[in-house]
């Protein structure tokens, strides 16, 4: 890990906030790998920082899933298992799914602006398997939607399982199959948004998330998801 010394008056974030947001982008980002420790001593020195600042930002990560404390052995990055997959995306689908039926229902036409320059984007970024720029893309392209459903709520609480499935999305797009797929999916969304129906467009949503879990599963060991999707 890079040292990233810090200085209480250098911040504008408070310091756990700080702390707590470094980490996890280090875990989003593979940077800290699933079972890896987190020392306690050596995050400290790092961050140069005492040790209330840093357990209390672990605190807060395990709140959020992202570590785990095992008694008399200390904290380490929460592993994630098959379960942990499906559950995560089953939540994920079910909320955002909603927020889309509420975007769609609100009718911004601002929003369908976007939501089309950024598919024109990914066409682009998916022609050159740029995969970080493409799913960079993707996430912003579903939180435009996301926001355009104006439910703070239902926002606030998508946030934690859109950064969850975050942790293990980058590995979905390794094939030009999955990149058609997505494009094809943002394009019956758009179209969606478009006719103004928001039911048909809630269920693509909701099918498309949860099409992410057989990906992911049958990429790890060929798996199959169990009945969650409409037929």
């Amino acid at each position: 890990m890079n040292k990233t010394m810090l200085t209480e008056n250098a911040r504008p974030k408070s310091l756990v906030v700080f702390i707590t947001e470094d980490l996890e982008e280090k875990i989003l980002n593979g940077t800290l790998e699933q079972g890896h420790r987190l020392i306690e001593a050596e995050l400290c020195k790092t961050y140069g920082i005492s040790q209330s600042p840093l357990r209390e930002a672990l605190r807060v990560l395990e709140s959020k899933g992202y570590v785990t404390h095992v008694p008399r052995k200390g904290a380490f990055v929460t592993k994630i298992t098959l379960d942990d997959i499906e559950e995560t995306y089953l939540i994920r689908a079910s909320l955002e799914s909603l927020a889309t039926y509420l975007a769609v229902k609100k009718n911004n036409p601002g929003v369908l602006a976007k939501l089309k320059k950024m598919h024109v984007q990914m066409i682009k970024a998916a022609g050159k398997e740029d995969v970080k720029t493409y799913s960079a893309l993707n996430f912003k392209f579903h939180e435009t939607i996301i926001n355009a459903s104006q439910s703070k709520r239902l926002i606030q609480m998508l946030q934690t399982f859109v950064n969850q499935t975050e942790r293990f999305h980058l590995n979905i797009f390794q094939n030009s199959d999955m990149f058609k797929n997505s494009i094809d999916a943002h394009e019956k969304i758009i179209h969606g948004f478009e006719s103004g129906n928001a039911e048909e467009t809630e269920r693509l949503r909701r099918n498309s998330i949860l099409a992410n879990v057989r990906a992911y599963i049958n990429k790890m060991n060929g798996t199959k998801l169990k009945q969650m999707v409409e037929k």
